[in-house]
């Protein structure tokens, strides 16, 4: 009973040791760490006969990389690793790279290992066609457009197999912060269902609900509700292309398509011509659309595409790329996407796109 204390304060915290049993000369190891959505170093170390410590505490397991930089010795390949830690003992085990050397300890990484390797024949798949059938292969094939549909059907099925694998992980690890991990970035796309997917969160185990990943799962499922058929459009204010503040509840009475979309993204575009060609035949019925760019700093490239692609109706951006405050509203991470407001300001439908766009808004704007 006495030792209960000694253990339990041990599991708070992490040891991480490296042995690198050929590495001589002089060098340090760098614990890197993701600080504000990038990498950043926030612990070095000497390595002494090939052997260093990093000791610390986590609020919950993490990705980290370590690093070695040798003092002499000028290597063009980073020697570098990526892993998940966790507050226990973790061990780095190599000769004189840590690019190969073995790290074990973590059950976070290990799991996460073993789910990478069950999706990667999948993957690897994926970018085997990709790299066929792309424009910029250095053999290009001459493909007829039905072989490329068949690639391209190829593709979704095996996208269709990776998340069923990334499901059926997260439903057998309820208890673990790999499957709570796999559930937030792998599960909760750019388009998931929080109909769905909320009664599985609500299986996870009470202390990962609390943790501080469960609580941005949280607000992330809340945030999708935003975006979701039958759901009030939550209101905003952004500036125009004239540098003057729009506010979306200003067209109520109308149908509003808010549509998300950037200069730089080739889908975007590919879709504005099917835009057009909805407007064109609905603005005088009732209907607006309201372009949300999620351009960043340029407004040149914003509005020299708004001109190109010949789109006449309302746009609005902060130019703070995907920081834009109005995509943050609405769990927007990736374009084009698209709601669609009634009269009364209910979201009836999201994501309408291709080329019977009309025919879809049709079915609501009479």
């Amino acid at each position: 009973m006495i030792m209960l204390p000694c253990m339990a304060a041990a599991q708070k915290n992490y040891t991480l040791s490296g042995n690198l049993s050929a590495l001589k000369e002089p060098a340090k190891a760098y614990l890197v760490t993701i600080r504000d959505g990038a990498w950043k170093e926030t612990d070095s170390v000497e390595i002494k006969n090939g052997k260093f410590q990093f000791t610390g505490t986590l609020d919950e397991p993490q990705q980290v990389m370590v690093a070695v930089k040798r003092q002499h010795t000028a290597k063009a390949d980073r020697d570098s690793q990526g892993f998940f830690m966790e507050n226990a003992k973790i061990s780095i085990t190599g000769t004189d790279s840590i690019q190969n050397a073995k790290v074990s300890g973590s059950v976070s990484d290990q799991e996460r290992r073993a789910l990478d390797a069950s999706t990667r024949p999948l993957t690897d798949n994926i970018i085997r066609l990709n790299n066929k059938y792309s424009k910029y292969n250095k053999t290009p094939i001459h493909a007829t457009p039905e072989q490329r549909k068949m690639a391209s059907d190829t593709v979704m099925n095996l996208v269709a197999g990776i998340k069923k694998i990334q499901l059926d992980f997260v439903n057998t690890h309820l208890n673990s912060f790999m499957g709570l991990y796999t559930f937030y970035y792998s599960i909760l796309d750019s388009k998931f269902d929080p109909v769905v997917v909320e009664p599985v969160f609500n299986q996870f185990s009470a202390a990962l609900k609390s943790s501080p990943l469960g609580k941005k799962t949280v607000e992330k499922i809340e945030i999708g509700k935003r975006r979701q058929a039958g759901a009030r459009a939550t209101d905003f204010t952004q500036t125009d292309l004239n540098g003057q503040p729009f506010k979306l509840s200003s067209l109520r009475g109308k149908y509003v398509l808010v549509d998300f979309w950037a200069s730089w993204c080739g889908p975007c575009r590919a879709e504005n011509p099917n835009v057009v060609k909805a407007y064109t035949a609905l603005k005088d019925k009732n209907f607006e659309i309201v372009s949300v760019s999620l351009d960043q700093g340029n407004k040149d490239a914003w509005a020299n595409a708004i001109k190109t692609d010949g789109m006449p109706w309302i746009h609005v951006s902060d130019l703070k790329g995907w920081k834009n405050e109005v995509a943050l509203m609405y769990g927007i991470n990736s374009v084009p996407q698209n709601i669609l407001v009634n009269p009364e300001g209910i979201i009836v439908a999201k994501n309408l796109r291709g080329e019977n766009l009309l025919e879809q808004l049709k079915t609501f704007i009479k």
